[in-house]
């Protein structure tokens, strides 16, 4: 481009080589020709309805490019750019900081588009011009969802145009007047104006001018530019502004962000503007309906008070443009270069004749030569002072937003260059403080199933847990304790107003101690239903071994929290409209549960636990057995019941394999290690726009190779597994 004191404008050389282009004759030559000429597009209004006959027959794939045909109508459509690159005058031009933009904005039904304008004393001056497609789903939008649509996606296009600037926004949609004011009821619209809540404030109203006064939006909205992007090679723009900032090369593909200073004439600079002596003459060339009939707006009296020419320091305060942009001009980085020791040495070797093709200096700064999009690329040598401050702008900074090491990687590697460059990046990104506590974790947490070995009798091993229905029953009851036998898959769930400690107590000495004799292993959750004296001083008695699973870590006592899910939905089918009769169910629920056969062990509950079937009421009558010795039967029982044991065994073990493979697979083994910092995963109280990690802590004691007991800086220490926690990696000091 070439810029001057009136505003920016193509650079002729680069037309002339467009014009002097033949007309293609293969679709590479056809897509190279609509790559040259959309660079172009925010210059030509109605660009994309003079491109269509070209997009017709190069929106094909390599498989289908024998099908190209070049036809009359995108040999007009050829022409009519030749035509308008000579004969247009296509300029921008810079925005008054003294008046208040103007964004009108239109929705048709299969497009978005606006208009963004100043209405100077000088005259209307348009600004830019922006369009794109509805996608299917958009289509299907209410009218008002899409004409706020429009208003959302054009301020959020353009905000780092408008900057801290003051403006107006006009649409033909009634119910949108004013909507920055009022409540909408529509949530989808609502969701667009709580992101656009940072600059709100900025617009001074909105209104809703007659359908004829915003033709020209309208006419935007239904004549969208293409998709795509031009691969445009930076190297060729003739932009000599020494302090203009990397990265706004791609002037059509990223609108340049304006800094938190005072405007002057070089940082003017970063704007884009269209320019024209006459507004009709704009406005003819975006559509013939529009012909003197978009009117300039009038200033209301608190635009006049509120423009100002310095950005107002209280706005650069507010999320998200509230940090001020880096410095990364070009005279900074030939500063910073002249200071770097390898830098320099690559300079020095390159004046000394020395041959190296991929660099290149220009105006004194050094440049690495990139391929990209069959296009060869300037990218700057980052100086090494220059990187932290880098990887700042483009990950921690409320632009960039605290995106991932691809998204990340893929701006930064077509602006800079230095080694090793993806390995910074994905440090940098590793040991950010902010993403550790916020991010969620698409990966599976390091750590490998540990399967505990089968008891080897029944009511050995036994878990305990409570559950707490969503009603009270009418006798009163409230929660539920559920004992499952580690290895038969026994339960004994009985029913209770109240789970304290007494309770718990009781109901195992009811239900298990004077029944099936004492457990040598009791697991339970940490609750203060389990951990407890009392229940410490009963297992103590018995000599029985408490052991507590880790917190938020229900897998440890899986087998009892599975039977709680499963018997939760079979009494929901029989409870009353009241829900409140699930107490009187529950035995038979649990009744049927221990006379079916046991996934794990293929045999019932009931028959590994006492070495027989238990006779249904719906059975017809046993068969007779006569031994002629008392003894005989119990020798039966005897044998009976050892096979059954040591096939429940063998199946649960064969199980407990399989889960193993698919719960080991693409998992890591943890790697912690004594005295490592790591982040603790919140589980009570959290909000949804709270972190989702908190610490750090420090690792005090190793459990397991997947368990760990950690201190925080408060000297408070925590039992985790290695799915709950994050390793904290350290940054290098910049």
């Amino acid at each position: 481009h070439t810029i001057n004191e009136q505003g920016i404008k193509p650079n002729g050389d680069k037309i002339k080589a467009i014009i002097d282009l033949p007309a293609p004759h293969t679709l590479k030559e056809a897509n190279e020709f609509l790559g040259k000429i959309n660079w172009y597009r925010k210059f030509i209004p109605n660009f994309a309805h003079i491109a269509a006959p070209l997009h017709k027959v190069t929106n094909k794939t390599k498989h289908h490019r024998h099908e190209f045909k070049w036809a009359p109508d995108q040999q007009h459509s050829f022409d009519e750019f030749k035509r308008i690159l000579t004969t247009y005058p296509l300029f921008l031009e810079y925005p008054d900081s003294s008046t208040p933009f103007v964004l009108t904005t239109d929705a048709s039904g299969i497009g978005i588009g606006g208009i963004l304008r100043q209405d100077t004393r000088s005259g209307t001056k348009i600004n830019y011009f922006k369009s794109r497609v509805l996608d299917d789903t958009e289509r299907k939008y209410d009218t008002i969802e899409q004409e706020a649509l429009a208003i959302f996606w054009c301020i959020s296009e353009l905000r780092s145009y408008i900057g801290d600037s003051d403006f107006i926004v006009e649409t033909d949609h009634k119910p949108l007047e004013n909507f920055h004011k009022k409540q909408i009821n529509n949530k989808r619209v609502m969701n667009w104006l709580f992101k656009l809540q940072d600059i709100l404030s900025q617009i001074i109203a909105v209104k809703h001018p007659p359908g004829a006064h915003n033709a020209a939006a309208d006419y935007i909205s239904r004549h969208f530019p293409p998709s795509t992007s031009p691969n445009i090679n930076p190297s060729t723009i003739n932009a000599t502004h020494d302090d203009r900032s990397i990265g706004t090369e791609h002037w059509d593909e990223h609108i340049p962000k304006p800094q938190c200073i005072q405007y002057t004439e070089p940082s003017i600079l970063k704007h884009t503007c269209i320019h024209n002596a006459s507004i009709n003459a704009q406005i003819n060339a975006v559509t013939t309906r529009a012909q003197s009939k978009l009117q300039a707006q009038p200033r209301s009296s608190s635009a006049n008070t509120s423009s100002t020419s310095t950005i107002s320091q209280s706005r650069c305060s507010s999320p998200p443009m509230a940090t001020p942009l880096h410095d990364f001009s070009l005279s900074r980085i030939r500063s910073e270069q002249a200071q770097d020791v390898i830098i320099q040495q690559i300079l020095q070797q390159i004046r000394n004749n020395r041959r190296y093709e991929s660099f290149t200096i220009q105006h004194g700064i050094l440049y690495k030569l990139a391929y990209r999009n069959d296009a060869t690329i300037k990218l700057v040598y980052a100086p090494s002072k220059l990187i932290p401050e880098i990887m700042a702008a483009y990950h921690d900074h409320p632009l960039s937003g605290h995106f991932g090491t691809g998204r990340t990687w893929s701006i930064l590697r077509n602006t800079y260059y230095w080694p090793r460059m993806k390995e910074t990046i994905t440090s940098y990104i590793k040991s950010c403080d902010k993403c550790s506590q916020f991010n969620v974790d698409r990966h599976k947490p390091p750590g490998f199933l540990q399967p505990i070995q089968p008891p080897n009798e029944v009511f050995q091993v036994l878990g305990m847990d409570w559950w707490e229905p969503t009603t009270i029953s009418l006798s009163g009851n409230r929660y539920v304790l559920v004992i499952t036998d580690r290895l038969s898959g026994y339960v004994v769930a009985k029913a209770s107003p109240t789970n304290t400690a007494q309770d718990t107590a009781r109901i195992l000495m009811e239900e298990i101690i004077l029944v099936h004799g004492s457990p040598d292993t009791i697991i339970t959750d940490q609750g203060t239903h389990f951990k407890n004296e009392l229940l410490q001083a009963i297992s103590n008695l018995i000599g029985c071994k408490h052991i507590f699973s880790t917190p938020y870590h229900p897998q440890t006592n899986g087998q009892t929290e599975r039977w709680n899910s499963t018997f939760v939905t079979q009494i929901a089918k029989y409870c009353n409209t009241d829900l409140n009769n699930w107490d009187t169910i529950l035995p038979t629920i649990v009744y049927a549960y221990n006379n079916g056969i046991h996934s794990s062990t293929g045999i019932s509950p009931y028959q590994l636990a006492f070495g027989r079937r238990q006779r249904h009421p719906f059975s017809p009558p046993a068969t007779t057995f006569v031994f002629s010795k008392p003894h005989d039967y119990w020798t039966q029982v005897i044998q009976y019941r050892n096979t059954a044991l040591k096939q429940a065994k063998q199946h649960i073990i064969h199980q407990q394999e399989l889960s193993k493979i698919r719960f080991d697979k693409n998992r890591s083994h943890p790697t912690f290690a004594l005295g490592d910092l790591v982040w603790m995963k919140i589980f009570v109280g959290r909000h949804k726009l709270k972190a989702r990690y908190t610490g750090p802590a420090r690792i005090i004691r190793i459990l397991s190779p997947v368990s760990f007991i950690v201190e925080d800086e408060h000297l408070q220490q925590f039992q985790v597994h290695s799915n709950n926690i994050r390793r904290v990696y350290s940054r290098p000091p910049s």
